[in-house]
């Protein structure tokens, strides 16, 4: 499980950048943040702030790895 105090640091700094979101529950109940349209998982947010990757470019490298 996330550490909760990583996980609202981490969107903490997503909001101070001016990146939207919101969140939701996906089928298990697991709680998805919807970033700019893309679904993120708590553990992908936090992966993101430990990488310093909480930006626009950040996220979209981030979305270039995972499919690839």
């Amino acid at each position: 499980m996330a550490n909760e105090y990583d996980l609202t640091e981490a969107l903490a700094q997503l909001a101070k950048g001016g990146i939207a979101f919101t969140s939701d529950l996906d089928q298990d109940g697991q709680r998805i943040y919807i970033v700019n349209s893309i679904r993120l998982t708590e553990k992908e947010i936090i992966l993101l702030k430990e990488h310093g990757a909480l930006s626009r470019d950040g996220i979209r490298r981030y979305l270039v790895d995972r499919a690839a």
